[in-house]
């Protein structure tokens, strides 16, 4: 009997040991799960942010496309319009002799 009343308390203290353990283990795992709930989310706006600016720059680089082929469409009409005022030019000025 004496060997049980000693064992006993003992029993009890490591039980409750193990109760305040599992209560610091689950708090301390809700914890990290609030932050990773926390972490998603930012990344989640993160991720909607860089979504909206892409289709920003996207739509900035196909507008830029556009001026650039324009631009180039007028380029070569310019040269085409240089060329016939060469050969109009041609036509009109005396041709330089050498001396």
């Amino acid at each position: 009997m004496p060997d049980e009343m000693t064992t006993k308390p003992t029993i009890e203290t490591v039980l409750e040991r193990i109760s305040a353990f599992e209560k610091r283990f689950d708090d301390r795992s809700d914890q990290l799960e609030g932050r990773f709930d926390r972490l998603e989310t930012r990344f989640d706006r993160l991720e909607t942010q860089m979504a909206e600016r892409f289709e920003q720059v996207y739509s900035e680089l196909d507008r830029l496309a556009s001026v650039v082929y324009s631009t180039k469409s007028e380029m070569l009409t310019l040269r085409a319009d240089f060329r016939e005022m060469r050969a109009q030019l041609k036509d009109v000025l005396p041709v330089p002799q050498a001396s």
